[in-house]
């Protein structure tokens, strides 16, 4: 599995297809006819991960449009992008 850092930059997967229902993000890989749901803050960060980001960065836009600490928000953030790249959601920019 992959291990990045707070200053890694990540990319979405463009290979998916995604799709808003309700608020969550539904994705569907073709290649591995694999369905993924997020919710909550998931669908923001998945915006975000449009273009090269990296986790600090990313923790600095959650931590300003969500009530979250900082140290608390990246930490939720590596644990989180490391899930999205071990499904091949997300790969190194």
């Amino acid at each position: 599995m992959t291990t990045i850092d707070p200053t890694t930059p990540i990319i979405r997967n463009s290979d998916l297809v995604a799709a808003d229902m309700d608020g969550d993000l539904v994705m569907m890989s073709i290649e591995e006819g694999e369905y993924y749901g997020i919710s909550g803050v998931g669908p923001r960060i998945w915006e975000l991960l449009e273009r090269p980001v990296t986790v600090d960065e990313l923790a600095v836009t959650i931590c300003g449009e969500f009530a979250v600490d900082e140290p608390t928000c990246r930490s939720d953030l590596l644990h989180f992008t490391q899930e999205l790249i071990g499904l091949g959601l997300v790969q190194l920019a």
